[in-house]
């Protein structure tokens, strides 16, 4: 088995809070079952500065231009990779994040239509590591908001228009064409049994590389 880097768990919306759970539950169980050591995290708010930019970020009442966006969602990851993911990997410990850099190009590129080459910019400058694999979760836009909904009351982002978020799924799914190889697209509009299945089928091809 060859050593990975990164393993980031990346989605374009997500699947219902339960649901996501689930989801990290199915993965951790399948390195367990390997003997693999793994830690999971998420973005923003894996580790103490992420965790006060993220209710800056997710709270409706913030005003906060596009380009600050950017730029916050960047400074938090410059100190969860610093602080969290390579100390870990230097340790030989799997990395499991829910969103990493493919969410900025989503979010803040295709959403916010912030010219991507920004973004390409600031990856660079920052010496962001490039993951091992990325599953993206894939829901029409308005089934995403629906769940998350029901899930609780909508944050930030989630209060967007309809078109904003349409957004963010084309360009996921651009650069899930773009790298076919990193991007495992899950079909999440299937009920949990279908996603497992799913889930786990690609995790034993990618464990068996």
């Amino acid at each position: 088995m060859k050593i990975h880097k990164v393993k980031v768990f990346a989605s374009k919306d997500k699947l219902s809070k339960k649901n996501q759970l689930h989801s990290e539950t199915i993965i951790g169980l399948i390195l367990d079952n390997n003997k693999i050591n793994y830690v999971v995290t998420r973005e923003p708010g894996g580790g103490p500065l992420g965790s006060d930019l993220r209710s800056m970020l997710l709270n409706k009442d913030s005003k906060i231009s596009s380009e600050v966006e950017l730029l916050l969602m960047m400074a938090d990851r410059k100190d969860h990779i610093d602080n969290l993911v390579i100390p870990n990997l230097k340790k030989g410990i799997w990395v499991l994040s829910d969103r990493y850099l493919d969410s900025t190009y989503a979010y803040q590129g295709g959403g916010r239509e912030i010219d991507t080459s920004v973004i390409d910019r600031l990856a660079d400058i920052l010496k962001l590591p490039q993951p091992d694999l990325t599953f993206l979760f894939d829901l029409p836009p308005q089934t995403a908001l629906e769940r998350a909904i029901q899930r609780s009351a909508l944050d930030r982002f989630e209060s967007e228009p309809i078109d904003f978020h349409t957004r963010i799924r084309n360009a996921y799914i651009q650069l899930a064409k773009d790298d076919k190889k990193r991007f495992k697209i899950i079909d999440a509009s299937k009920d949990f049994e279908g996603v497992k299945e799913q889930v786990i089928k690609t995790m034993s091809q990618f464990l068996n590389e």
